[in-house]
């Protein structure tokens, strides 16, 4: 009979070191179990009031009354390219906002019409910015059609490129092949026609180009047709949802009397009625007149006092109002 050796450690010191490593493994998986859990509950933390915040932005945007936070009313669009050190308004539009109706009707002014510019006389219409800034633009062009426009929103057009940017771009169909270079002006456009995607800078080129036979009224329907295209692609969900950096890049460029809570109100108003369908765009006619060699748009009275009344004054007003002095 075999005695067993009590001195012999050997079987004693094997099975400790693989139970101790086999804990080591245990633990090691533990741990790392608990912090997986840690980080994902701190992550799903976090998402889950984002996530909520957006969700009950949207439900806000879509179910509550724009009314509540702005009024029907008109207000002055200005586009102005900061960029190139200009003193003029290059793009001039009057919105009239109708949160009631779900409604918004846009009604552009070229460039070149002559108007009465208080203090100043007889001049174009853009010259109004370089005298008087928004403010003397704004009761320039609420004269020239005989309305009240108590808003005004200049906008950065150059800076607008950076904006469109951070939305990957807006599609248009580009109707004709656009080519111009103008070094001093900081003008690049090389476009070719069809649908396609175009970043911030060519969409600025697109809007601003007009050396062709068309003019200041080819680019009037080229920025409506901007318009049209930036609004497809801001009110799409996957921009809705992006980083709050792209509304504050968007807020950045423009320049406003309107209050914040009249700010929510109009992007509201702006979004049922582009969903509804409900956005129309004009233009004033007229006639091209050149006196002592400098050339100006002559508005159209007859036509400009009916586009004034159908888009820009509220249904429900009684009196159709006069037209100023400075239609002539």
């Amino acid at each position: 009979m075999k005695m067993k050796n009590y001195n012999d450690f050997s079987s004693l010191t094997k099975k400790p070191k693989k139970s101790k490593s086999r804990r080591r493994r245990v633990r090691w998986v533990l741990l790392t179990s608990i912090f997986t859990l840690v980080f994902l509950a701190a992550a799903v933390g976090f998402m889950i009031p984002v996530a909520s915040k957006f969700a009950l932005l949207e439900i806000f945007l879509t179910l509550a009354p724009a009314s509540n936070l702005l009024a029907e009313t008109n207000i002055l669009v200005m586009g102005v390219d900061t960029n190139r050190g200009t003193h003029r308004s290059d793009t001039i539009m009057v919105a009239h906002i109708d949160p009631n109706e779900r409604e918004v009707r846009l009604v552009s002014i070229p460039r070149d019409t002559l108007v009465v510019i208080p203090g100043r006389g007889l001049d174009k219409v853009n010259h109004a910015f370089a005298y008087g800034g928004a403010e003397l633009t704004r009761s320039t062009v609420s004269n020239f059609l005989g309305i009240d426009i108590p808003y005004y929103a200049k906008i950065d057009v150059g800076g607008l490129a950076s904006a469109i940017d951070k939305l990957g771009g807006i599609t248009v169909n580009v109707e004709k092949r656009m080519y111009y270079v103008d070094y001093a002006g900081g003008l690049f456009v090389n476009l070719k026609p069809g649908i396609q995607r175009l970043n911030g800078r060519e969409a600025v080129g697109y809007v601003r180009f007009r050396h062709d036979g068309d003019g200041d009224h080819g680019r009037i329907m080229r920025q409506q047709k901007f318009l049209r295209a930036l609004s497809d692609e801001l009110t799409k969900r996957s921009n809705i949802l992006k980083s709050p950096a792209l509304i504050l890049s968007l807020l950045s460029e423009i320049k406003t009397n309107l209050s914040f809570r009249q700010i929510l109100g109009l992007a509201m108003a702006v979004r049922s009625a582009h969903g509804l369908g409900r956005i129309s765009m004009a233009s004033l006619p007229g006639k091209d007149v050149t006196i002592d060699e400098v050339y100006y748009w002559r508005p159209d009275y007859e036509g400009t006092k009916k586009i004034v009344n159908s888009l820009l004054k509220s249904s429900k007003s009684a009196d159709s109002g006069r037209m100023a002095g400075g239609v002539i």
